[in-house]
């Protein structure tokens, strides 16, 4: 579960070498990840959130739709994640309806993250029959000490309240999506709760997301990434489209700030960015040009954490077995 936190340099490099291996160039990107908002209600130790400084708003529809048409035309099989630096469920129904939305247009590997904190019973019943794919739950802690110092204004006992009674009526319904996971990014306050957590959630039929922990492109400190670990190519980078609110395309999941933009999708399309201004700097990754990456490729060290999350997953999905399948 933890072989890759901490791991040694030599170690960490053979396993980015086989991640590398499989990185290669796409005519559209994999993965689109869309900040239907950039607003948050709580401030995780770990998040970059706490300290951005670019404007919060939320997209508007047009661009949203927009966006979607776009990808159901060309590649409605690419996994596609309404959120990035912010807690989508505050949006609600307008949250609701942009899911609706890509459902009806065909798009079919939807994923959502959220905090849990708004996670109420009307939200559980609309998820659930909204045809989500995937939900990941970030919690990152297992006692309530841990999990409220690390995400600081969430209540442990309301969280897991929430994300029980989620569980719950997914069985009640057999339903078979979304595939819900809890999620764990791996930090010193809380690694020695990992097995306790993995443990619970897998009990009650989730399945569990390991990672490290990130520095956000150097905004937070993890002592877990080395300067000693080889560099290379970033799998963010070269797989994933990164969308802010307003528009503008970035260099990837962990680019809050925006620091590099390759447009704005309001005048141009994901296809066109990806394959040109994106498309430039995914070859100076795959070319090894480090000096000639980006400012915020440049010194970060997140690449080392792509590729590298653990998935495990129950023996047998409780939902399923209701269903008697």
């Amino acid at each position: 579960m933890t072989q890759h936190y901490k791991s040694d340099p030599e170690s960490k490099g053979a396993h980015l070498d086989r991640v590398s291996q499989r990185l290669q160039y796409a005519d559209f990107p994999p993965q689109v990840i869309l900040e239907t908002t950039a607003g948050c209600n709580i401030h995780c130790s770990h998040c970059a959130h706490r300290i951005m400084e670019r404007p919060q708003g939320w997209m508007k529809m047009p661009l949203w739709r927009k966006i979607i048409d776009e990808i159901a035309q060309r590649a409605p099989h690419t996994e596609v994640w309404p959120t990035f630096y912010g807690e989508a469920l505050t949006l609600k129904y307008r949250l609701f309806y942009m899911i609706q939305y890509a459902k009806r247009k065909g798009l079919t590997n939807l994923v959502l993250n959220t905090n849990g904190t708004l996670l109420d019973e009307e939200a559980c019943w609309w998820l659930i029959d909204s045809g989500l794919d995937r939900f990941i739950i970030s919690l990152d802690g297992f006692s309530k000490e841990v999990f409220e110092k690390v995400r600081a204004g969430a209540d442990h006992e309301k969280v897991y309240a929430n994300v029980n009674r989620f569980l719950e009526i997914k069985r009640e319904r057999g339903s078979h999506t979304p595939i819900v996971e809890c999620q764990f990014s791996m930090m010193d306050e809380n690694e020695h709760e990992a097995g306790a957590f993995r443990e619970y959630w897998i009990g009650r039929g989730a399945q569990v997301k390991t990672r490290e922990k990130l520095t956000w492109t150097g905004a937070v400190d993890a002592p877990n990434l080395s300067e000693q670990v080889r560099r290379h190519p970033c799998g963010w980078a070269l797989r994933t489209c990164a969308i802010h609110w307003n528009g503008d395309m970035v260099a990837c999941a962990v680019d809050y700030e925006g620091k590099f933009k390759a447009g704005n999708l309001e005048n141009a399309t994901i296809h066109g960015l990806w394959n040109t201004a994106h498309r430039r700097m995914e070859r100076i990754h795959m070319e090894r040009r480090w000096e000639d990456l980006p400012a915020p490729c440049r010194s970060c060290k997140d690449w080392q954490v792509s590729g590298t999350a653990q998935h495990n997953k129950p023996a047998v999905e409780p939902a399923l077995a209701v269903a008697g399948v």
